[in-house]
């Protein structure tokens, strides 16, 4: 009898350690896909607040995004351990029982295509994510009902030492990813990438009057419209880009646009082959917001525009289509490049900074980067073509995993050891 109680209390145990771990390591994954790009994080916040129509909470999108990461990253840490097994346990119920709800609203209504919770790292459908969350709340109530029973992995001292080790790496993500680039970049403008295939391929063939070609649907309030390119509306007042749509024949039947970047120039003409498909270098200054961008970096971007004229590389800026923040940004800087304008979302999509830089060649892109991470001396003491930053620069994914790998469970290098020692020396004692 005491025989089958232990085994049934056992296998309890292992019930309620692979709930500690399915839980956790989902909070702890989502709080640092968080981290690594939390303006991307609250780009989506944004994202919701615009359709729940709580535009004035705009501006704390980027605290949220920050808040939401830490809290993941916390949660998902003590759960894993086993400590602090109420304050996570509650605090875990308290936010399923919001996202749940909503998840199963944003599956019924659909009107964001992902809801973002593992940034670009993971992208689920909205009815994929409702069942992911069904399940992670199964658990967590489960961890709720059985919080005496989870396993502690670590000891008291320990894992405050540990916390905190691992604490200081999600701040430097964070950092990283807010004020220069994100440590692994997941989006789909890498280096490497060719962004002109669209244009060697059937949209090459378009018909010529672009004006009656495109049909661009925004959205306010959660009201879908659809604007030609001579009336498109202005962001600012809160409309969100939804997708781009395109003519693929002459009889007017409409289908998605299969390439993401769709520039225009000042008379409304798409210009996107024109310039992605140019065979030589092309210099791209990439603003999703003029207003918003940062002047201390104009000397700079004034050096790659000269640099640009002399060798004869075309230079543009692209930005959101806003007149008045294009005649203010060419009043304060004197700037005489080019403006080609292109949907928010997708500028934001390419670069997280404001300004940020791509170098194309042929269509691929070579690498981007945000202004003061460039080495403006080095890249025009030569033309592009005989030096190394004329070519890919790879970004090496795979190994930057490896190292945030490697930084949450190195201390366990120092706790392992300890913790043996320990055991062996109570041993000896007795």
């Amino acid at each position: 009898m005491h025989s089958s109680s232990s085994s049934v209390k056992n296998r309890d145990r292992y019930i309620v350690f692979f709930g500690q771990c399915l839980v956790g390591g989902a909070f702890l994954f989502s709080g640092i896909a968080k981290a690594i790009d939390p303006v991307g994080s609250a780009l989506k916040i944004d994202e919701y607040l615009q359709h729940f129509g709580l535009v004035f909470l705009s501006d704390f999108a980027l605290a949220a995004a920050w808040l939401l990461a830490l809290v993941e990253f916390a949660m998902g840490f003590y759960t894993i351990i086993g400590r602090h097994r109420l304050m996570t346990s509650v605090t875990a119920l308290a936010f399923m029982t919001v996202m749940t709800p909503l998840t199963l609203y944003l599956a019924l209504a659909n009107p964001i295509d992902d809801c973002g919770c593992f940034g670009d790292v993971l992208i689920l459908t909205n009815w994929q994510t409702f069942a992911k969350n069904v399940v992670l709340s199964s658990a967590v109530v489960l961890l709720f009902l059985r919080r005496r029973s989870q396993v502690a992995l670590l000891s008291r001292i320990f894992h405050t030492f540990y916390f905190y080790i691992a604490l200081v790496g999600v701040v430097l993500l964070l950092c990283l990813g807010t004020w220069r680039s994100p440590f692994i970049d997941f989006r789909p403008y890498r280096p490497g990438v060719d962004i002109a295939a669209g244009c060697r391929g059937t949209l090459a063939n378009a018909p010529a009057d672009t004006n009656e070609s495109y049909v661009i649907v925004y959205e306010r309030n959660g009201v879908r419209q659809e604007f030609t390119l001579d009336n498109l509306p202005d962001e600012a007042d809160g409309w969100t880009f939804v997708e781009t749509i395109v003519r693929d024949d002459g009889r007017g039947t409409l289908a998605k646009k299969d390439h993401g970047l769709v520039l225009f120039d000042e008379s409304g003409a798409d210009v996107s082959c024109d310039v992605l498909a140019d065979t030589g270098y092309v210099m791209l200054l990439l603003s999703p917001d003029l207003t918003r961008a940062e002047e201390h970096d104009i000397d700079r971007i004034e050096n790659l525009y000269e640099y640009a004229l002399e060798q004869g590389y075309p230079f543009y800026c692209v930005t959101l289509r806003d007149e008045s923040a294009v005649a203010r940004w060419r009043f304060n800087t004197g700037s005489e490049y080019t403006f080609l304008y292109a949907d928010q979302q997708e500028i934001e999509t390419i670069t997280r900074s404001n300004p940020g830089f791509m170098l194309l060649h042929g269509g691929i892109i070579q690498w981007k980067s945000h202004l003061t991470g460039i080495d403006v001396p080095r890249l025009t003491s030569a033309k592009l073509s005989e030096q190394s930053l004329g070519q890919i620069q790879p970004i090496n994914r795979k190994m930057r995993v490896f190292w945030i790998v490697v930084w949450l469970f190195a201390p366990l290098l120092l706790y392992l050891p300890m913790r043996i020692i320990k055991t062996f020396s109570k041993k000896k004692q007795k």
